[in-house]
């Protein structure tokens, strides 16, 4: 399971560039403090980073939405699943919790449909 200090170590990790990349779904929930942990790592990247993932010989698979390098057993990178605005969360490009519905909506599975729950309150809270 990965938490907020565990997804920065992560992250910084990846041979992506600032700008190229955001995390998304339920790791972007952690970063903004919706959700205390996450089982596995999102990240929606540019068309530009992903074919130099892919150029690099990771794994690639089609995806419900987008293409999706396997970049590890718990790290999967979306091209160009992510749209609308992104936020730096202690130097991590972070999905928009707007944006982050968006997605959720369209996985539309039972627990995506709790999180957007748990998001919709969250923003009430505001």
């Amino acid at each position: 399971m990965f938490q907020k200090e565990t997804i920065k170590e992560s992250v910084s990790a990846l041979p992506l560039k600032p700008g190229d990349y955001c995390v998304i779904t339920g790791t972007a929930l952690v970063m903004h403090g919706i959700k205390e942990e996450t089982k596995d790592i999102d990240i929606s990247c540019t068309r530009e980073a992903f074919q130099t993932l892919a150029a690099q010989g990771y794994p690639i698979k089609q995806g419900a939405f987008a293409r999706k390098v396997i970049y590890s057993d718990d790290v999967e990178i979306f091209e160009d699943w992510h749209r609308g605005d992104i936020t730096m969360i202690e130097g991590v490009p972070v999905a928009s919790l707007e944006s982050v519905i968006v997605m959720k909506k369209q996985l539309g599975r039972e627990k995506d449909l709790m999180d957007i729950a748990k998001i919709e309150a969250h923003l009430a809270q505001r």
